[in-house]
């Protein structure tokens, strides 16, 4: 029973690392917890960085609990040190323990110490967007993508789109949508363009956008389709429900 448990327990941990590998951007990071800590490190990452991939809601207090040292060293750097990188590290920390109103406070405190800092930004527009403050997320999109167009692999132009369309400021939303499939493709882009298109009574073009993404994420990488499911899943029901 032992060494049933001892085989299963060592199995989750190298399936945490596997997952880790292939979908955590904060890899180098999560890695090494994963190492240094062994199954008490797996199940942290499966808590906080697998179940809300899988759309599963993790209580508030548990991130918070988990991460409060953490948490107190940033708030301490921020304070003894005092620029914006410990601002923006700050910032990140809040906002993913689900503390925004703090969050937009140590970002914002950022950009008044380095108004140019493009994750200070990023945050305060992603912090704007989450409170639906999409005025003010846009203004910092703006000024982000000029400073650096391919912000976070693209993620930054995506933004931007969304706030466009939750604008509903159309005519503007689909020029950068067009521009943002041809230089990224992101099959959230090509839904988000169909919608708009259906819309203004255009089917057929929605339907064709569609068609592009779902052939394109189909013809992709195992990994990236995988990675993408969501987008193919909504792109299926999408065509069902328009005029043939």
């Amino acid at each position: 029973m032992l060494e049933f448990v001892a085989l299963l327990s060592t199995g989750f941990w190298l399936f945490m690392i596997y997952d880790c590998v292939q979908n955590e951007r904060e890899r180098n990071t999560w890695l090494w917890i994963l190492i240094f800590l062994n199954f008490p490190g797996a199940v942290i990452y499966f808590l906080t960085r697998k179940l809300p991939r899988m759309d599963v809601t993790v209580p508030k207090y548990f991130t918070r609990w988990t991460r409060s040292r953490e948490l107190w060293i940033a708030e301490a750097d921020a304070k003894n040190i005092g620029k914006a990188h410990q601002f923006v590290i700050l910032g990140n920390l809040l906002s993913e323990m689900g503390m925004l109103e703090r969050a937009e406070i140590a970002y914002k405190t950022a950009l008044e110490k380095e108004p140019d800092h493009t994750q200070a930004l990023w945050g305060a527009a992603f912090v704007d967007m989450q409170n639906k403050k999409f005025g003010s997320a846009k203004e910092y999109l703006e000024k982000l993508l000029k400073l650096e167009p391919d912000h976070k692999y693209g993620d930054g132009s995506l933004a931007y789109a969304k706030t466009l369309v939750a604008l509903q400021d159309w005519e503007a939303a689909k020029a950068h949508l067009e521009k943002d499939i041809r230089q990224w493709s992101h099959p959230e882009a090509y839904i988000m363009m169909a919608t708009i298109q259906s819309q203004e009574g255009n089917p057929q073009e929605a339907r064709r956008y569609v068609e592009t993404m779902l052939s394109r994420v189909r013809g992709s990488s195992y990994f990236h389709y995988k990675r993408n499911r969501h987008w193919v899943n909504k792109g299926e029901k999408f065509l069902k429900s328009l005029p043939k």
